[in-house]
């Protein structure tokens, strides 16, 4: 009886498609710009694709040149964007376009578009699809055979008006491709960054000359004048005039003694909206009193005027503070008395300021006193707010309004002046 061998065991080829898997897996091939891939290869009988090896790997260039300045005369930028399949299987993609969230990026104009070549992404190209900024451009979506590639057209642009309103503004743009096959991805990005030539904003002004109720100023032209019909001048927040092109300079009037103002200046372009960033602040103060002029005395807290209760006509009226108005008896002179002065009503130069013992403020004919000699006092240089003290070191005194009494100086509100030319 002849013995029988036991057959030898096969080894299960569950294991050997195992050990070809860990060899020909997953490769991402690293420091390669705007490009990257991955490769692979399927189990034998794969249930939802039917490529079993290859390698996913998308590219993207032309974007960087969308980087500009924008000035008058360059509103807008094309470039060609082609993203390659380099791969060698086919390669859905996601193009996300995007940049900083600034003003100049919510405000550009983002245009894009499938053109057939690079060559036919010009210039004076007609754009096709709806315009978007570059905060809000939606994604767009294809899929790329192996070698094939797609060229997207690229516009941006801004209007004169937001040319002039966004002088100096930057943004950063990106460009992002994603391609997608399974679980696997291959990204491209690049940048490009786009700004706004701050070209159109007039120079800081300068002080020409002063009197004690005006100032005159001058500034110099912004070097992109080609579009500028005019200037826009503030004093603080306030438009104070608009002058044309060619007038560079401007006298403010109808200002307080001696107090700072702070001045800018805008650009206005010729198309509608069209204005600049002011130009950098500078303060210019009024001159100092004269002895020519006549001046309305306001007080700081009450925000009435300094009269005399009968009409600023009579010797022992008293002083009085009343709603201010254009009236020739609410008007003040100030006349030298050695270091000091006399302070007399426009209406009558025989009377001035004066107070008895009991403190009252009057107006009396001249005497030698020193109830009769004053000082203005300012406040701070510039301020344009004074104390009206006498020889006896006591200021006028608004506190008991209408009423003037001088008491003992504190610089409260209540003592506190301001002076503007009447005649």
């Amino acid at each position: 009886m002849s013995g029988r061998q036991k057959a030898a065991t096969p080894r299960p080829p569950r294991l050997r498609r195992a050990i070809i898997a860990l060899v020909t897996g997953l490769t991402l091939p690293l420091g390669v710009p705007a490009t990257a891939s991955a490769s692979w290869t399927t189990a034998d009988h794969p249930a939802t694709t039917a490529v079993s090896s290859g390698t996913l790997t998308i590219t993207e260039t032309g974007f960087p040149a969308l980087a500009t300045t924008y000035t008058t005369a360059a509103l807008s930028t094309t470039a060609p964007l082609t993203l390659t399949n380099t791969g060698s299987i086919p390669a859905p993609y996601v193009l996300r376009l995007a940049a900083d969230d600034t003003p100049l990026s919510r405000a550009t104009d983002v245009h894009v578009w499938l053109v057939p070549t690079r060559a036919s992404c010009t210039a004076g190209a007609t754009t096709s699809g709806s315009a978007a900024t570059w905060t809000t451009v939606a994604a767009l979506t294809g899929t790329l055979a192996p070698a094939a590639t797609a060229v997207y057209c690229v516009r941006t642009s801004l209007t004169q008006a937001q040319r002039f309103a966004l002088a100096g503004g930057r943004t950063a743009a990106t460009a992002v491709v994603t391609a997608t096959q399974g679980a696997w991805t291959s990204t491209a990005r690049s940048s490009a960054t786009q700004t706004v030539a701050d070209t159109v904003t007039p120079g800081a002004t300068t002080k020409v000359s002063e009197t004690d109720d005006s100032i005159t100023i001058a500034w110099t032209a912004p070097s992109d004048s080609s579009a500028i019909t005019g200037y826009r001048v503030y004093r603080g927040s306030a438009l104070v005039a608009t002058v044309p092109a060619s007038q560079r300079q401007f006298t403010d009037t109808g200002l307080n003694v001696s107090t700072y103002y702070a001045y800018t200046v805008r650009a206005v372009g010729s198309t509608a909206g069209a204005v600049s960033p002011e130009s950098p602040g500078v303060l210019h103060a009024t001159g100092w009193l004269t002895t020519t002029s006549a001046y309305s005395i306001r007080n700081v807290a009450s925000q009435r005027c300094v009269v005399g209760a009968s009409g600023s006509t009579v010797a022992g009226e008293d002083l009085v503070d009343t709603a201010c108005a254009v009236r020739s008896d609410q008007l003040w002179k100030f006349v030298v008395d050695g270091s000091y002065l006399k302070i007399s009503p426009l209406s009558s130069a025989a009377l001035f300021w004066d107070s008895p013992s009991t403190r009252n403020a009057i107006l009396r004919t001249t005497s030698n006193i020193s109830a009769q000699k004053w000082e203005v006092v300012p406040i701070a240089p510039g301020s344009g707010t004074f104390l009206l003290r006498n020889r006896n070191d006591l200021c006028m005194d608004a506190a008991a309004s209408p009423a003037l009494r001088v008491t003992e100086c504190t610089s409260s509100t209540a003592q506190q002046f301001t002076l503007h030319k009447g005649a």
